[in-house]
């Protein structure tokens, strides 16, 4: 008998069961710290060296986000140096359409 009814029909959990998955919860934390640790002291990680990595993961993407927005830029003034010319020429000769 593990779970009690309330008032309103429903079943709580006995005290004792939360307890047992509590004692669960803290020896599966227990276990994948000592497999991730094991294998971060093999692989030669530490803390400070995997916060140095995300931190230049995210300097490289900020690095190449710059890289695109500059040859974006430069290919959009490239394409406007024709594109304007040419519309302002068919504007000009087509004069106003749809009046």
């Amino acid at each position: 008998m593990t779970e009690e009814p309330t008032k309103t029909g429903q079943t709580e959990p006995d005290v004792s069961e939360e307890k047992g998955d509590l004692r669960g919860t803290i020896i599966r934390l227990v276990i994948a710290s000592l497999i991730v640790g094991l294998i971060m002291k093999w692989s030669g990680f530490t803390p400070i060296t995997l916060l140095h990595f995300l931190g230049d993961s995210f300097r490289d993407v900020f690095d190449n986000i710059g890289s695109v927005a500059s040859s974006v830029g430069e290919w959009l003034l490239l394409g406007a140096t024709i594109v304007v010319p040419v519309w302002f020429v068919m504007r000009l000769l087509g004069g106003k359409r749809g009046q």
